[in-house]
């Protein structure tokens, strides 16, 4: 899921398609593609409409490197905005029939997506599931609540906004069942495709506990990539994840992280973990004071004190 707006995560995606926003230099929507070809997938679906053109630029250069080779299949939304559940009704013919995992663009996680795949088959098995959802345990942050039954593993009901309580990550799995009663057109997925299966008895939670991280505000984009950082650094980070980010990126000192795009040979004697210094479109001379607790792209950063920046945006923030 690619095409969204992005509005909370303005000023950054006034110019950039969300799906494409980085963090620690690579485009969210690679740790994404990264997961699927994990899991064994061989096709994947995007669907797009914010900045079109650079969106599907931007996801046709990912890395789809296999085993086996991925092929990316462009789901053209430009025209109109179909929303979380049309966006899958459009793509739904691509998928010929088969289950399909579901899986946002926005959202940092190591979920095992062959794992949950595994647990849908079996609950598809047994009771019918058309649709299987990841859902964590209460944290940080107000989201819809999922109850579900304890013995079963069935979703009986969707409750309010509220923290605490588990809630669905933003991974899935999907028969195409859910979807024949949709009409084309825009729709939603959890009034119009989830609800149904819940009335129905066929949608059921599976449990994960792992690394995720909502990256829908600029605050929160800057919280996953202190996340990042930490994990990185103390080695608590799932391997997958560490070798994207260490392919793109390399360790200069404690906390201090730059694309391997730049020079290794430079004064940083001023520069100041944890901080990150990505591909540095139009900087003449790196800063020779930089950080703490920053994280730039394409900026001068000789021009702001400590803060985040992104895209020639400068987003001061409190504490920052």
């Amino acid at each position: 899921m690619a095409a969204g707006l992005g509005t909370r995560l303005q000023p950054i995606t006034l110019d950039f398609p969300k799906a494409l926003v980085p963090l620690l230099g690579v485009p969210m929507a690679q740790f994404a593609v990264d997961a699927l070809i994990r899991a064994g997938v061989t096709e994947i679906v995007a669907n797009i409409h914010h900045h079109p053109k650079q969106a599907e630029a931007g996801l046709r250069s990912l890395d789809l490197a296999g085993p086996p080779q991925t092929r990316l299949i462009i789901s053209d939304e430009s025209s109109q905005l179909l929303g979380s559940g049309g966006g899958i009704r459009q793509a739904l013919p691509l998928f010929e029939g088969e289950a399909f995992f579901l899986v946002n663009a926005d959202v940092l996680s190591d979920l095992s997506l062959k794992d949950l795949g595994e647990y849908h088959q079996m609950m598809h098995r047994k009771f019918g599931v058309l649709v299987t959802l990841a859902i964590l345990p209460g944290r940080a942050g107000a989201y819809r609540e999922i109850v579900s039954d304890p013995i079963t593993g069935l979703i009986t009901r969707l409750g309010q906004v509220v923290t605490g309580k588990p809630y669905f990550m933003g991974a899935a799995v999907l028969e195409p069942e859910a979807l024949t009663h949709l009409a084309p057109g825009p729709s939603e997925f959890v009034p119009q495709i989830l609800a149904p299966a819940v009335r129905a008895g066929r949608a059921c939670a599976y449990s994960a506990n792992c690394l995720w991280k909502d990256v829908g505000t600029p605050e929160l984009w800057f919280d996953a990539h202190m996340a990042l950082l930490d994990g990185i650094e103390t080695g608590s980070l799932a391997e997958p994840l560490r070798i994207r980010l260490e392919t793109l990126n390399h360790r200069i000192g404690e906390r201090i992280w730059v694309d391997r795009s730049l020079p290794l040979v430079f004064d940083r004697s001023g520069w100041a973990g944890p901080c990150y210094f990505g591909a540095a479109a139009g900087v003449q001379e790196l800063p020779r004071e930089f950080g703490p607790r920053a994280f730039l792209y394409g900026c001068n950063a000789q021009a702001h004190g400590p803060g985040i920046g992104a895209f020639g945006h400068w987003l001061p923030m409190s504490g920052v």
